[in-house]
């Protein structure tokens, strides 16, 4: 997608080697644990669970990138070969463990559906690989990315949760997110901006279905007597997955029933929490299965990976999906209260510790987290009156629910519930407990969007995490959930097996397969929307820069790609975008070293108009001010939106006052200017103007005490 403009191997390389290490870290530390236990006691089964450790291996990556700025040594060439090596020993062993063929299929089908999460990630507006190329040519990229690498940016030079679009005060929202791009962007030696177009698609979209399937392989191999066989060998697995991820029924009716297929990878917040939480309850599971744990218990003794756990994990994750996602401490909180009264956990004195400790530590995250501008008060079926036509709604809580409908039929059906009684007989001994946290979580999450109104459609985030969790169970019984769904046996055998002719074969079966084929269908014709919308708009930039060079009669849409490469034609259509030079030069400082950012802040008067009116989408110039944050990781004084622009309560500007009059020239004398910079620790600042011309001019002015 950026053939023809300046295009770097390591800007992809660094971040794939990065994945590599978060993906294979689990599976080699669990081989380094098999060996030590071959010559040592045992860990405990929770600590050296899958899941444990994949959230491991993320921390670990994180605080690596923490130390980078503190200690001036960079270990990613280590972290990177690590990696590397790890990877492609899984890759292999992996490969030589079944027929070539069914690896080579599996790979293959990855290969595409990595096509279509590109897609998804790449067709709008919220991530481009061409991102500052078309804030260059016309101003048309979305402000999410520019608020959330504006706060990345505050966190990773001034350690501050902050936009720093005047000085650098806190501002409560999930910043979890941000500075864990922060850190990885140290690591890899990134800009935070191009991390989140290019670096947080190839680590965290891997990340978020390795987590389902990884929290599926954990929950098959802990609930069966017998080994279960791979996914590998198992079409039906992939089709529930696929399903899943892309849709079974048009695109246009998923989206009039609010299950958007694209918001759960564009949203990185969700993209990091989500994958997050289901290993957290990975943990949780490994945990209470724990057989000597429970035995030692027994006896009276409490084992010290039990108030590691309680104490320390527990209180810990949860809070942290907080600062990850505020819908995930929202559901999380109430699953954790329910399990404790179910599970009879006011028993253990560790357990009744972890209770307080979630109970005061979630209090406090979530004010550290909630944006009070956000509290809009009581709004009877928001969500479904903005997002759901009216038509619509009968099938809302059919569709929307989905998945968690279809998993509790399912586990219904296998523990033998025919009857109501029958059900309060399995709810009293606790055999569907996985099917009462899918609801609690199914029901806490419908509320917000059914009670409250939540701006840009954000209830989503909420209702939506029950889809996951749903199908990472169902995928734990994917060959059990297809012989439900009433065919005879998993598919791969339909095609595998001979048994008589075709006149053998029910006319149950070809009803099924009349209902199955339209749905697989439909499965390929949503996977390839969203490719095709992705090279469509990265033809319209290229299009859009040629189209300033005078080419005319270019072909639309998708067959003038492969015309509109040539590496001087775009440099020259950038070099002529009206963006160009407020691009450039701000980016261009950037390259402050972190001693001089900090002690510096950045100016830009109102009269700048190159800068203020950049962004030019609607109702874009309350977003304007987030540009220079977000590219050159330095905080602004006095620079909140222009006078009359009408200030959104959302993206933390709601924690500021909207200019009462316009900026006056005596606003930016040096004293009027320094004394703005000086609560915030700041002695020099930077006063940006923009020629006529659009090249960027500066001028210093040092503060009383500056060096």
């Amino acid at each position: 997608m950026r053939l023809g403009f300046s295009n770097p191997l390591s800007a992809v390389a660094k971040p794939v080697a990065l994945a590599w290490f978060i993906l294979a870290f689990p599976v080699a530390s669990r081989w380094a644990l098999a060996s030590r236990r071959r010559e040592k006691a045992p860990s405990a089964a929770w600590t050296s669970s899958y899941a444990f450790l994949s959230l491991l291996g993320l921390t670990i990556t994180a605080f690596l990138g923490r130390l980078v700025p503190v200690i001036g040594i960079n270990p990613f060439p280590v972290i990177a070969l690590i990696g590397v090596v790890a990877f492609a020993l899984i890759l292999i062993r992996w490969i030589t463990s079944a027929p070539f063929w069914r690896s080579a299929t599996v790979l293959s089908l990855s290969v595409v559906f990595g096509g279509w999460a590109a897609g998804v990630v790449w067709g709008r507006i919220y991530k481009n690989p061409l991102f500052l190329e078309n804030l260059m040519l016309d101003g048309k990229v979305h402000h999410d990315t520019l608020h959330l690498a504006s706060f990345a940016n505050m966190l990773r030079n001034y350690h501050v949760a902050s936009t720093g679009i005047d000085g650098i005060p806190y501002i409560p929202y999930h910043w979890g997110t941000p500075w864990l791009f922060a850190q990885w962007s140290n690591l890899i030696g990134s800009r935070v901006i191009d991390f989140y177009q290019l670096g947080f698609p190839v680590t965290m979209i891997p990340f978020f279905f390795a987590g389902v399937l990884a929290f599926a392989v954990g929950f098959r191999e802990r609930r069966r007597t017998e080994p279960a066989d791979p996914f590998r060998t198992s079409l039906s697995v992939w089709l529930i997955f696929l399903a899943a991820c892309i849709g079974v029924i048009p695109l246009a009716s998923l989206d009039a029933l609010g299950v958007w297929t694209s918001n759960y990878l564009i949203s990185e917040s969700y993209t990091v929490a989500v994958p997050a939480a289901i290993l957290v309850m990975g943990v949780a599971i490994a945990f209470f299965d724990d057989a000597t744990r429970v035995e030692q218990s027994a006896r009276g003794r409490v084992p010290l990976s039990e108030w590691l756990f309680y104490v320390a994990f527990a209180p810990l994750a949860v809070i942290g999906l907080g600062y990850l996602k505020i819908s995930l401490i929202l559901l999380a909180f109430p699953v954790a209260l329910y399990a404790f009264l179910r599970l009879r956990l006011w028993t253990r004195l560790p357990a009744v510790v972890s209770a307080v400790l979630l109970i005061v530590g979630c209090y406090v995250a979530y004010r550290r987290v909630s944006l009070p501008g956000h509290y809009e008060g009581f709004a009877r079926f928001d969500f479904m009156k903005t997002y759901v036509p009216l038509v619509w709604w009968p099938f809302f809580f059919l569709v929307h629910l989905a998945w968690s409908w279809a998993y509790a039929a399912f586990r219904l059906r296998q523990a033998n519930v025919n009857t109501l009684s029958d059900l309060r007989a399995k709810l009293g001994d606790r055999s569907l407990l996985d099917v009462e946290v899918l609801a609690v979580v199914a029901l806490f999450g419908l509320a917000p969007g059914l009670l409250l109104h939540i701006d840009g459609g954000s209830a989503f985030y909420f209702s939506d995490v029950q889809r996951w969790i749903a199908l990472a169970l169902l995928l734990s019984f994917g060959p059990e959930f297809i012989r439900f769904l009433g065919f005879a046996r998993d598919l791969p055998s339909v095609y595998s097996e001979r048994q008589g002719s075709w006149r053998n074969v029910s006319t149950a079966t070809v009803l099924r397969w009349f209902i199955a084929v339209p749905l697989l269908v439909t499965i390929a014709v949503n996977a390839a929307v969203w490719p095709a919308r992705m090279v469509r708009a990265n033809g319209e930039t290229r299009r859009g820069l040629y189209a300033l060079e005078g080419y005319q009669g270019l072909p639309a849409g998708i067959h003038a790609w492969l015309r509109l490469r040539d590496p001087v034609n775009l440099a020259r259509g950038l070099a002529a975008s009206p963006n160009y030079g407020v691009t450039t030069g701000l980016a261009s400082l950037a390259a402050f070293d972190v001693t001089s950012r900090r002690q510096t802040a950045l100016f830009i008067p109102q009269t700048q108009t190159a800068y203020w009116t950049a962004l030019t989408r609607p109702g874009a110039c309350t977003y304007q001010s987030f540009i220079a944050p977000a590219i050159t990781g330095m905080a602004m004084i006095d620079g909140m939106p222009a006078y009359g622009c009408p200030l959104s309560r959302y993206y933390g500007l709601g924690a500021f006052h909207p200019r009462s009059r316009p900026q006056t020239n005596s606003d930016t004398q040096p004293a009027a200017l320094c004394a703005r910079a000086k609560p915030w620790g700041m002695s020099r600042i930077v006063v940006a103007t923009f020629a006529w011309t659009g090249v960027m001019q500066l001028s210093l002015i040092k503060c009383q005490g500056s060096n």
